[in-house]
């Protein structure tokens, strides 16, 4: 009789320590699906965003279409789409939220000298006033300008910070994307052109700018942040009217303005001033 009590208390504790290992469940994360446009600079921003954001078990799936600025903003106004990514600044009447800036840089080939150039010389350049490098103290070289497509984002900013309305040289070659410009400008040794600071890869290198007398300025994140660098542009959220407090998009929009949301934004472009 003393033996079978022994053994019931043996078997009582070993399923007690039983019971205190078993881990709950975890919780079914909530997903929203959601619905935005982004311009090609942006969009693998957006992507990425959309991607790291989770806070208290919610993710997002999210459906993204790329468009040019040009057919996003009647999108937005028509109420086709809430919300776009965009680095070519808000149209008038629609509401905008700043999450970082972006350097429009000026590359050249890796091989080309120039040391410096101010913002009235790279007008000059792709007006093609200015024909070979040693004019603006670079090689004897003549100069290649390449652009982008005028619909792009890239080139409205470039158009609206530098060109001041003046049309680029019908001699310049045309660049379909920030790839093929990144190549058309590495291959070829008098070539120049302008891409996101985002952009800039193998074979090319981003011109310090100095606007009038002043020092010349890289883009990075520092200088574009701080306001240093003089190309820049503000990527923007934009939508016809802000969110809802109580929405999805509020919560996520207020954490990419957050350290963790401009963690990511740094990978690409220059967060938000603290």
């Amino acid at each position: 009789m003393k033996r079978a009590k022994r053994t019931i208390v043996i078997l009582s504790l070993a399923l007690a320590g039983c019971r205190g290992s078993i881990t709950p469940p975890a919780a079914t994360p909530e997903v929203f699906s959601l619905h935005m446009l982004a311009t090609s600079a942006t969009a693998p921003l957006l992507q990425e965003l959309a991607a790291e954001y989770a806070p208290r078990g919610t993710l997002i799936s999210l459906r993204a279409i790329t468009l040019n600025w040009d057919a996003i903003a009647p999108q937005l106004r028509a109420g086709q789409a809430p919300y776009a990514l965009t680095s070519a600044g808000p149209a008038a009447g629609l509401w905008a939220a700043p999450i970082g800036y972006d350097g429009i840089a000026v590359i050249v080939a890796a091989g080309n000298p120039i040391e410096r150039l101010t913002v009235e010389q790279v007008r000059h350049l792709f007006q093609g006033r200015i024909t070979t490098w040693d004019e603006v103290g670079g090689p004897a070289l003549p100069v290649t300008v390449i652009a982008q497509e005028p619909e792009n984002d890239i080139s409205q900013v470039f158009q609206a910070e530098v060109m001041n309305g003046q049309r680029i040289t019908l001699a310049a070659r045309l660049a379909l994307s920030s790839a093929s410009m990144v190549e058309l400008v590495a291959r070829t040794p008098g070539a120049v052109g302008y891409v996101s600071m985002a952009a800039p890869g193998d074979g090319v290198r981003a011109v310090p700018l100095g606007a009038g007398n002043g020092a010349p300025v890289a883009p990075n994140n520092a200088t574009v942040s701080s306001g240093a660098y003089p190309l820049r542009t503000p990527i923007v959220i934009a939508g016809l009217s802000a969110p809802d407090q109580a929405s999805v998009f509020h919560a996520w929009f207020a954490w990419i303005q957050g350290a963790e949301g401009q963690g990511v934004v740094a990978r690409y472009y220059a967060p938000l001033q603290p």
